[in-house]
């Protein structure tokens, strides 16, 4: 049934091969060459993907549609689809155009305030956009200072149909946009300066409706360059750059969504380039997020469900191990067919650099254990050499942040006396009203982590679940300085305000 586009016809057509009533030629035309036109207002009318799916089964090998107004729509079905095609394509190309525009738009306000996502809900009939800077959502800004957006649904659904097809056309998400599954992408041209890519990930949302989350993925960093910008203390930095100099081992990273893993992994993994220029260095990244010069990236992506994205994964790790290389850097070990690689690599003599999601250094090894680590190798220093952990609190503006005491009764009381036992009654620091500089009193997020480099024993006391004495043992026998420790010290510098450390960290205890 296959034909030219010259020669498509339009089998959607009254009395055509595809059965069609007039109500539903109203929402949707189909071509032989398997373009689908929809009527914008139509895009998650399940009739209309019932009749694509029905061309399917005919043997039409449908795209992804086209989403034109109605007028265009029945002007193919006025002409029966002869001598209009052109015309029409190229109306339909301008709506195409306009969006693309809206959503380009769309970006580069948000990377305009160094938001890291996007989030677009479309629920009822509107759609609410929100960014999140500095680790916080907020609504997405409209014109004046102040102003919100607000869209009609089905602007919702086409600025989400509009960016998948960004993706779709640089071949990272399928050719077919679902508005009832979970889909992924990534945008890779027509970008702001300074955004080398955009993660998508879009979920069905009940009742019809859909949720976008762009992910901004910023070709440089506020942070500047190197590890010890990103907020790390002396003694840390001092600790990742001999993690980074081993050549054999396991270092973890671990810490929720969003607390700059990835980020701290690409900083090691640019030292480690510069410092050994002669070696081979691979990574294996679901995809990769940033581009790390000198290192060869293997991307893991587009795959339909987890099942199939953990299968490419193991893949992919198990080819870097083939590949001849001095280290490996692997995204993210998340099931044990990728564990096994990760420590088979590290057996026989590379160094890995991985992350997992684990809530303190303590909890990687329990982590590690339940995806299905053997425990002789977690016992294992020579395998296991590094245990980092952190969170990204928010840093205060340091042109308007306003100087207080414990004793002055701006904080909590439970908070103000766990302070007082160790900053007793020295200055601290909250947030100012706002200035040029900040938002609303903030400007930035900072690191506060825990390290470990650990020994037989505080392996083998994790092993067997013994948490209380590994602590106890790592506090002091190793000299262990927990979350709370790093968060004091910025507390006390006035980098960061307690209230907000307490919310990232929890409480703050010594």
């Amino acid at each position: 049934m296959r034909v030219s586009s010259e020669e498509s016809d339009l089998i959607t057509r009254d009395g055509g091969p595809v059965r069609a009533s007039g109500a539903l030629r109203d929402k949707v035309a189909i071509f032989s060459d398997g373009r689908c036109l929809v009527s914008r207002s139509h895009s998650d009318d399940v009739d209309v993907l019932s009749v694509i799916a029905l061309a399917r089964r005919l043997g039409v090998k449908t795209k992804a549609p086209e989403y034109v107004d109605l007028g265009s729509l029945r002007s193919f079905y006025s002409r029966d689809g002869k001598g209009g095609v052109w015309q029409s394509a190229s109306r339909s190309a301008n709506d195409d155009t306009t969006m693309q525009r809206e959503v380009q738009d769309l970006l580069s306000r948000a990377a305009a305030a160094q938001a890291s996502d996007i989030h677009i809900v479309v629920e009822g009939e509107a759609a609410s956009v929100r960014v999140r800077v500095d680790g916080e959502l907020r609504p997405m800004g409209g014109g004046g200072a102040g102003a919100t957006v607000h869209w009609r649904a089905d602007h919702g659904r086409q600025i989400c149909m509009t960016a998948y097809a960004m993706a779709a056309e640089g071949g990272t998400a399928d050719a077919n946009y679902d508005p009832f599954s979970f889909q992924a992408g990534r945008i890779m041209t027509g970008l702001p300066e300074g955004v080398q890519a955009v993660r998508l990930q879009f979920n069905p949302v009940g009742y019809s409706g859909r949720h976008l989350v762009m992910r901004l993925l910023y070709c440089g960093h506020a942070a500047g360059s190197s590890i010890r910008d990103l907020g790390f203390s002396a003694a840390h930095v001092e600790t990742l750059i001999e993690f980074s100099e081993g050549q054999t081992g396991i270092v973890v990273i671990s810490g929720p969504t969003g607390s700059g893993k990835t980020t701290t992994l690409e900083r090691l993994m640019r030292r480690i380039v510069e410092k050994n220029p002669g070696e081979s260095i691979l990574s294996v990244e679901d995809p990769p997020e940033y581009r790390i010069p000198g290192v060869v990236q293997l991307p893991v992506s587009n795959m339909h469900n987890d099942e199939d994205r953990d299968g490419a994964y193991t893949e992919a790790i198990a080819a870097a191990l083939r590949s001849d290389p001095d280290r490996i850097m692997i995204g993210e070990v998340r099931t044990r067919a990728a564990a096994h690689h990760a420590f088979e690599a590290a057996m026989t003599g590379h160094q890995v650099l991985t992350t997992v999601h684990a809530n303190d250094a303590l909890g990687i090894v329990p982590r590690l254990l339940d995806i299905g680590v053997e425990t002789y190798k977690l016992r294992d220093p020579s395998l296991v050499s590094g245990l980092v952990a952190q969170r990204l609190v928010r840093r205060l503006c340091q042109k308007c942040r306003r100087q207080t005491s414990i004793s002055s009764g701006d904080l909590p009381a439970d908070l103000a006396l766990r302070l007082q036992r160790v900053i007793e009654d020295r200055p601290i620091w909250l947030p100012g009203a706002g200035c040029p500089d900040c938002r609303q009193g903030y400007a930035g997020r900072t690191v506060v982590a825990e390290i470990i480099r650990p020994d037989q024993k505080l392996l083998d006391l994790l092993c067997l679940g013994e948490r209380q004495e590994a602590l106890r043992y790592w506090l002091s026998s190793l000299v262990g300085r927990p979350f709370s420790h790093h968060a004091l010290e910025k507390i006390s510098e006035g980098l960061i305000d307690p209230i907000q450390a307490e919310y990232r960290i929890g409480k703050i205890s010594i």
